[in-house]
């Protein structure tokens, strides 16, 4: 179940923006009155039905990582054979997801582990 989806750059709250104010959303969901907003963390609590399939998902900002560890990354993107493309959202969220920690790229390369055991 996806719960978070990587994003260049925070949108603007959909009820921030409403209200003339301007505040970076931290999520993406449906809401209690029906549609789909950009919510802030305020208006999530107030407005947000939950995180998950169907429901919403929390915006989580990219960010440049060192040269290093993206290639530590590569290497196992290599290993695991699949193929998936620069841009496929397998490879954003599983470099995502590894490059948080430079002991478990290093821990998943001596074991073996791939993009699909993250």
């Amino acid at each position: 179940m996806v719960k978070t989806a990587l994003v260049s750059k925070l949108p603007n709250c959909d009820f921030c923006t409403a209200e003339g104010v301007t505040e970076p959303a931290e999520y993406d969901g449906k809401t209690k009155r029906g549609p789909w907003g950009y919510m802030c963390q305020q208006h999530f609590d107030q407005y947000g039905v939950g995180l998950g399939l169907g429901l919403g998902q929390k915006l989580v900002l990219e960010s440049p990582e060192p040269a290093q560890r993206v290639s530590k990354a590569d290497e196992l993107c290599q290993r695991c054979g699949k193929g998936c493309g620069e841009k496929s959202w397998n490879k954003q969220v599983g470099r995502y997801r590894i490059l948080d920690n430079e002991v478990k790229i290093t821990t998943m390369l001596s074991l073996g582990l791939y993009c699909e055991e993250v």
